[in-house]
């Protein structure tokens, strides 16, 4: 069995070196969750920043909506939407890049839901409009193409 000692002020070069040795890797394990960190709360910042466009553009909607003569939503029927997503797309990807950061799915099929109506193929009266759910499905297979 190791006895344990308090070695104190009879420390010889060699364990200098080694304790030396201990901080150094200490310190570079520390830089390397700092950087982590920081980009964790980059990345949190900028989600912040696109939940509150998000809940701003759906609340001016409702807002407009409730407004008798303001005109509604755009309207995009079912023939159109897959060139409309396909536009879409090139936009999203042009507003990344003006913007330099990447920008969520779900916040920005939420915006278009809000600003937007779309026909949906089937003809009951309930179902006439997609779903914001529906929307992003579309969102991401025009994306994956």
């Amino acid at each position: 069995m190791k006895s344990i000692q308090n070695k104190g002020i009879n420390l010889t070069a060699e364990d200098l070196k080694n304790r030396i040795a201990d901080r150094k890797e200490r310190y570079t394990k520390q830089q390397a969750r700092r950087e982590k960190l920081e980009q964790t709360m980059e990345n949190t910042r900028n989600d912040i920043e696109q939940l509150e466009y998000t809940l701003a553009q759906m609340e001016r909607t409702a807002k407009r909506s409730r407004n008798a003569a303001v005109q509604p939503s755009r309207f995009v029927p079912r023939e159109r939407i897959a060139s409309f997503f396909a536009r879409v797309s090139r936009f999203f990807d042009h507003l990344q890049h003006r913007l330099h950061r990447s920008l969520n799915y779900t916040w920005f099929c939420l915006v278009l839901c809000s600003r937007y109506t779309f026909q949906s193929r089937l003809k009951s009266v309930e179902r006439c409009c997609l779903t914001p759910a529906t929307v992003l499905g579309y969102f991401k297979r025009e994306r994956e193409t």
